[in-house]
């Protein structure tokens, strides 16, 4: 196929016309839970069906619920092939059809050992709902920030694991070879932990997908690019560098914008609270380390900060 690859843009909220990968638009109005809609959601991820989901989670009673994000609800559930998933159903009031199917087209395509594996999706009548694979860990956030105890258990060992993880996930999201995706929501929140603490990044509503090869017409519905602008992916190395921080302070990424910090300072490691459980454990020359390398991924101007694929290697140095 030697067509070039328009923008796609799924825009069900606003009705505008997307250029399909033969180069043709979609007429207006077209809702995403028609028939062919949904057969090609069909074709990079399994549609479920609500009653099984429903009748998983005691309809969604409150004894199955895990968490609450932007998007909707969490539930914990064991479904009939013997998984343990997590479901999350989007909020009914708002319309959410541009995150969903971004989060179906873009997350459902990728493999890779740090990121959550998107297993399934349902649509029925006003319902929406993705399944991924149970992370029983849960979230990076609260494990820095609900409790001491908590914590403790991460030791500095288990925080560069993690951030090595993370690095690495996101210098293959920016150069995977035949794609370029940009996250663009990296943050404590977004990256689940399994039972081995590997970290899974989560959350991929917000992006963004440039595919340079030819392209399945299966996969019209993907919100495509023609080329990601260099800023942004700089934004994601930007949010690399918040949650290195979080792991290494464990000081709320609200605390820890270009605003609030001297990033230019030559005593800028120097000026940060390093979290008191990874002092004086012999670590203290890599924290110190790993500091530079955070406030070089804050750097103010966007072109100053390294690529992500540099940030891997010198986390995966530092470990």
């Amino acid at each position: 196929m030697g067509l070039k690859v328009k923008k796609i843009f799924v825009s069900i909220k606003n009705r505008t016309k997307r250029t399909m990968i033969d180069g043709s638009e979609c007429s207006d109005g077209i809702e995403v839970n028609n028939d062919p809609k949904i057969s090609k959601l069909e074709k990079i991820v399994t549609r479920m069906s609500f009653m099984e989901l429903a009748k998983a989670t005691s309809h969604f009673s409150q004894d199955h619920e895990i968490g609450k994000g932007m998007l909707g609800k969490v539930y914990k559930a064991l479904v009939p092939n013997g998984w343990n998933v997590a479901i999350k159903r989007l909020n009914a009031s708002e319309n959410l059809e541009e995150e969903f199917v971004s989060e179906i087209t873009i997350l459902g395509s990728l493999r890779h050992q740090n990121l959550v594996p998107l297993i399934g999706f349902c649509v029925e009548r006003d319902e929406r709902l993705l399944v991924y694979k149970y992370m029983p860990n849960g979230n990076l956030h609260e494990w820095l920030h609900t409790t001491d105890d908590k914590a403790k258990l991460l030791d500095f060992p288990l925080r560069v694991k993690i951030a090595v993880g993370v690095a690495k996930a996101l210098a293959w999201l920016h150069d995977g070879g035949n794609f370029h995706v940009v996250h663009s929501y990296i943050s404590t929140q977004s990256i689940l932990l399994d039972e081995n603490f590997d970290p899974k990044i989560s959350n991929f509503w917000e992006a963004t997908l440039e595919r340079q090869n030819d392209m399945d017409s299966s996969m019209c519905l993907l919100p495509l690019v023609d080329s990601l602008d260099f800023t942004s992916y700089k934004k994601d190395v930007y949010r690399f560098g918040v949650v290195l921080l979080e792991l290494l302070t464990r000081k709320e990424s609200y605390q820890l914008s270009c605003s609030s910090l001297n990033l230019s300072s030559s005593s800028f490691a120097s000026t940060l609270d390093v979290d008191k459980v990874l002092l004086g454990q012999g670590f203290d020359a890599m924290i110190l380390q790993l500091l530079e390398l955070a406030s070089n991924c804050m750097k103010f101007i966007p072109n100053q900060r390294p690529t992500m694929l540099q940030v891997y290697l010198t986390v995966a140095a530092i470990s």
